[in-house]
């Protein structure tokens, strides 16, 4: 479950971030709080090489970078929400297609070790958002407690 690795001080209710990387570097600090031994420059290197390769605009409105981080001992996760959003690419490169705008951004460093770990979470991660009211209802919520007690109440 989420709730195992995630608590309220892990949640940014208003990213003061526009972009994708002041975004990545500001849900970052969140993880260096909790976690003093991660190596920024690397973890940055991680996100940024990870969302080159393919964007993580997975889902309408939500986004999930994520990667493998040796500075990291322990799965770290950081929820941002932008109420303005910010622009990612699409998944897909497509001409016609608009940059998708992002407003939830679950960002995730894994250890090296535990490939099921990395499974379980991106699996918690994508019950949580295929619920249709999802987006809305996190996009109402206040507080960082308000969103974890929502969060936590979509867990199966």
């Amino acid at each position: 479950m989420l709730s195992a690795i995630l608590n309220p001080s892990d949640i940014i209710i208003r990213l003061d971030s526009t972009e994708k990387e002041e975004a990545f570097a500001e849900l970052l600090e969140v993880m260096v709080a909790k976690n003093p031994g991660i190596n920024r420059n690397e973890a940055m290197s991680v996100l940024i090489n990870r969302e080159n390769k393919m964007s993580t605009a997975i889902f309408p409105s939500i986004a999930v970078p994520h990667g493998v981080c040796s500075s990291i001992k322990k799965t770290a996760v950081a929820i941002g929400i932008s109420h303005k959003g910010i622009e990612f690419e699409p998944v897909e490169s497509d001409k016609n297609s608009t940059n998708p705008i992002v407003n939830i951004i679950f960002e995730i460093l894994f250890e090296q070790e535990g490939t099921g770990t990395h499974l379980h979470v991106l699996r918690d991660i994508l019950q949580l958002v295929s619920q249709p009211e999802f987006v809305t209802k996190i996009l109402q919520t206040s507080t960082a407690q308000e969103a974890y007690d929502f969060i936590t109440s979509l867990e199966l």
